[in-house]
């Protein structure tokens, strides 16, 4: 039972007491928010503000660079792949240049080989014939020398 009398005599009481000192209470509320607003609501928004700007500027800053890069990055992969062709091209042309001199070295060395060839050919012909016509006049010597060396005497 005590806490139920303590509820109704609490609820006769007022909760505020509103006298003359409401107007002391006014002053130093007024007071308080005009030296709070000088020396820190007034500092804190202009440093928040200044941030701000600085966070702003920051970001406009990186989309502005990152566009830059983006356009650099183009224009390299452009200018990397005019020069791979270029390459490519100069690497054929040189190729087919490689081919072209290969063709004519190889085809001044057959007829170099041929011609040296046919030289010697003729120079071995020459020298058969020569040792034919050398031989064909000592064939008689020849076979009469050998029968003696087998036989033991002389062919004739």
């Amino acid at each position: 039972m005590t806490n139920t009398a303590l509820l109704v005599a609490s609820e006769s009481l007022p909760v505020v007491d509103i006298d003359n000192t409401i107007f002391l209470q006014a002053i130093l509320f007024l007071f308080l928010f005009v030296v709070l607003h000088f020396l820190l609501f007034k500092p804190w928004l202009e440093i928040r503000e200044r941030r701000t700007a600085r966070i702003g500027g920051a970001l406009e800053q990186a989309v502005s660079l990152r566009a830059t890069a983006r356009e650099s990055e183009a224009e390299y992969s452009e200018r990397l792949a005019k020069a791979r062709d270029e390459a490519i091209g100069l690497r054929s042309d040189r190729r087919r240049e490689a081919e072209t001199q290969e063709a004519e070295i190889v085809g001044v060395a057959r007829r170099e080989a041929a011609s040296a060839l046919e030289a010697q050919k003729l120079v071995l012909a020459e020298q058969t014939e020569t040792a034919r016509a050398e031989l064909g006049g000592r064939v008689d010597t020849l076979a009469d020398d050998i029968a003696q060396q087998i036989l033991g005497r002389s062919a004739s």
